[in-house]
């Protein structure tokens, strides 16, 4: 029994060791902007695809569009009604920033609405 006792801690660590170095290898792997930094928003952009300076490749859910997206922009996600998706006729997002100018905070932001018409 004692030597149960001594080994599970030991497997628990090691388990817990190897679970948090594959995480700080993923992460490792995404760029150090807020965009990536954010998990929500990092699931429409392509960390490979950089289109231009700040600004890298948004696929959007539909998968109607694809578009430049700003690398210091957030998807804005607090509940279900910031981002809305409805199979493929229908997306609504609004992404924003905020930024320092002249000693107060300027809040920018971009909203999208996409929605494909029907044929009768």
């Amino acid at each position: 029994m004692k030597k149960r006792t001594k080994t599970l801690p030991a497997i628990i660590t090691g388990v817990a060791i190897l679970i948090g170095g594959i995480w700080m290898i993923n992460e490792s792997r995404y760029p150090n902007v807020p965009a990536f930094n954010d998990h929500f928003t990092r699931k429409f952009l392509k960390k490979d695809k950089k289109v231009d300076d700040g600004f890298y490749e948004f696929k959007s859910k539909t998968g109607q569009y694809t578009m430049w997206f700003p690398e210091e922009y957030r998807l804005i996600h607090e509940n279900d009604e910031d981002y809305v998706v409805s199979r493929k006729m229908y997306e609504r997002w609004v992404a924003a920033y905020t930024k320092e100018h002249k000693k107060e905070h300027q809040i920018n932001s971009i909203s999208l609405k996409f929605s494909e018409g029907r044929d009768p």
